[in-house]
């Protein structure tokens, strides 16, 4: 990672890490329950199963299974790791990232039993601080975008690849919040989060050039 890249991810980590503390400070936390008890008020049938459906384009264990297949053909086609090895350490690094901040951040779903649920800190047992789909959004549409690429030898084009690396973070973050599986601000972190590793996956890309970048394609 050059220079500018490394001081864009450390921006995203100190962003990430005030985030956390003024959550913890109780900042925020108002309109994380505003938008909770909106989206309860307004949530007719029709609207959640689109929802929920949408949703899906956030699961680590869908998308990482297709790609990897992909990255199989690919590994086979071209004859070299590298596609496999970028799904491979991606997953890796999401698990290793997203898993223990869930754990040291105790904070609980929107509609968890408990009074304090929207705090941080404040329930062991909360694994909603950040926003897992959120961060896979961040990380794995643009490993598909790599891939794909490499499976057509060529660039996609500009309004396809922005397409693919904005949308599906939009979509989910939105759904996830809609829905009450996440407060608010677990999605706002989980992009933040996601934005930041991101930044230092793209180094694995294929042949080390070309890989996009959600903030800057």
């Amino acid at each position: 990672m050059g220079r500018p890249g490394w001081r864009a991810a450390l921006a995203l980590v100190a962003g990430f890490a005030v985030l956390t503390w003024v959550l913890a400070a109780g900042a925020f936390l108002d309109a994380d329950l505003a938008v909770r008890d909106w989206s309860d008020a307004h949530r007719p049938e029709p609207a959640r199963l689109v929802a929920k459906t949408v949703y899906f384009l956030g699961s680590a264990n869908l998308i990482a299974a297709i790609l990897l297949v992909v990255a199989l053909l690919l590994a086979a086609r071209d004859r070299t790791a590298r596609p496999v090895l970028l799904v491979l350490v991606t997953a890796a690094t999401s698990y290793v990232a997203v898993v223990p901040l869930k754990v040291a951040t105790d904070r609980s779903a929107p509609h968890a039993p408990w009074p304090d649920a929207v705090e941080l800190f404040a329930n062991d047992a909360g694994w909603s601080y950040p926003s897992g789909h959120a961060v896979n959004t961040m990380i794995w549409y643009p490993v598909l975008v790599v891939l794909v690429e490499r499976a057509l030898r060529r660039p996609l084009p500009t309004i396809v690849r922005r397409t693919i690396l904005i949308a599906p973070v939009l979509i989910v973050s939105a759904a996830i919040t809609y829905l009450g599986f996440h407060w608010l601000t677990d999605s706002v972190a989980g992009v933040l989060l996601g934005a930041a590793l991101w930044l230092g996956l793209r180094d694995v890309s294929l042949d080390g050039a070309g890989s996009p970048s959600p903030a800057s394609r």
